[in-house]
C-alpha cells in the first residue's frame, strides 16, 4: 500500500492534481483531444502570460493556472510573487485558487506564513476538502510549532477525512513534544489505516523506534522512556516528502520551468529560506522575461 507520506509531496509539481481537479469539474466529458490542447495552450506560456493570468481578476482558472506556473518556476520565490500568494491564500473566492497559493506559499514562503496557512485546515474556516488537503500538506514543509495547536484539532475532528489526518500525521513528525506523542497515540488508535500507518511512522521519526501499530507496545516503552528523560535521543532527521513522476511532452514547452524534480528537504523554519532558493542569482537568456513577468506584478500592485 502508498503511504500517504510517499504521495503526498506534491509541492515540486502538485499544480498537476490541482488543474486535473479544476478542470474535471468544469470540463467533464470532454475527449482526450481536449486534454491535449490544454496542455498545449496552457504550458507553453511564457513567464509574462503567466504573471498576467495570474493577476486575471475575472477567470479564476486563469489566476490558478498562472500560480501554479509561476510558483513551479526557478523564480517563483521573489517577493511580488509571495505578496500575491499570500493575497489569494486569505482572499481569493475560488477555493482551487486558494489551493495553488497555499501550495506556492509552501514552497517559496517562511515559517511565519504557517500561521497564514494553518486557519484553512479548519472545516469552520475552509468547508472545501482540496484546500484543507493542501493546508495539511504546506504544513509539513514549513516548521513553526505556533501551528501544533491547529493541527491537534484537526486530527481530532472525526469528521475530518482520513487522507487529510494521515497528512497531518506526517507534519507532526516534525515536532519532538509529549503533547505531540500524545495526538500519535491518539492517531493510532483511529478507524482508518492510512492515519494509523503517518502516525506511527511519525511515532518513528520522532523516537527512532520501531513498534509498528502496537499502540500498548508504544506507551509501555514511552512511558519509561519519559521519565529518563530519553523519548527523544534517537529521534530520526525530519524531511518533508516529495514524489515524482515521468515529464509530460507538454511540460517541455514551458523552457522556464524547472524540470528537476524536488528531493525531500528540511522545512523552512527549520533552515532558512535563503538556503533553498531555487531562482538564478545570475542573469540568463531568459532572465530578462523573467524580470518583466515580475515587473508585470509589482506595476499592478503599485496602481491606485
Amino acid at each position: 500500500m502508498t503511504s500517504v507520506r510517499e504521495r503526498s509531496g506534491h509541492f515540486a509539481k502538485s499544480i498537476i492534481r490541482i488543474l486535473a481537479v479544476g478542470t474535471s469539474i468544469s470540463m467533464s466529458g470532454c475527449v482526450m483531444e481536449d486534454f491535449n490542447d490544454i496542455g498545449e495552450t496552457l504550458f507553453a506560456k511564457s513567464p509574462i502570460e503567466a504573471a498576467r493570468d495570474a493577476l486575471d481578476p475575472y477567470n479564476p482558472d486563469l489566476r490558478r493556472e498562472g500560480v501554479v506556473l509561476l510558483a513551479n518556476a526557478p523564480f517563483g520565490g521573489v517577493e511580488a510573487y509571495l505578496k500575491m500568494y499570500r493575497d489569494y491564500v486569505e482572499n481569493d473566492p475560488d477555493p482551487l485558487v486558494r489551493a495553488a497559493a497555499i501550495t506556492a506559499l509552501a514552497r517559496h514562503g517562511d515559517a511565519k506564513d504557517a500561521m497564514l496557512i494553518a486557519p484553512f485546515l479548519s472545516q469552520e474556516v475552509e468547508p472545501n476538502e482540496t484546500v484543507r488537503w493542501y493546508a495539511a500538506l504546506a504544513l509539513q514543509r514549513l516548521h513553526n510549532a505556533e501551528v501544533i495547536g491547529v493541527l491537534e484539532k484537526s486530527i481530532r475532528d472525526m469528521e475530518e477525512t482520513g487522507e487529510i489526518r494521515a497528512s497531518v500525521c506526517v507534519a507532526l513528525g516534525q515536532y519532538p513534544e509529549d503533547r505531540v506523542v500524545q495526538m500519535l497515540f491518539f492517531a493510532l488508535d483511529a478507524n482508518e489505516l492510512t492515519v494509523n500507518t503517518e502516525a506511527a511512522q511519525s511515532l518513528s521519526m520522532l523516537t527512532g523506534q520501531q513498534f509498528g501499530l502496537d499502540l500498548d507496545a508504544w506507551q509501555t516503552w514511552y512511558g519509561s522512556a519519559l521519565s529518563k528523560g530519553e523519548a527523544f535521543k534517537d529521534q530520526k532527521e525530519y524531511l518533508f516528502p516529495t514524489y515524482s513522476r515521468d515529464s509530460a511532452w507538454w511540460e517541455y514547452a514551458a523552457f522556464w520551468l524547472d524540470m528537476n524534480w524536488e528531493k525531500p528537504g528540511t522545512p523552512t523554519g527549520k533552515r532558512s529560506r535563503e538556503e533553498r532558493r531555487t531562482w538564478e542569482e545570475t542573469p540568463s537568456p531568459e532572465a530578462y522575461e523573467r524580470e518583466e513577468a515580475t515587473r508585470e506584478l509589482e506595476q499592478v500592485d503599485d496602481a491606485p
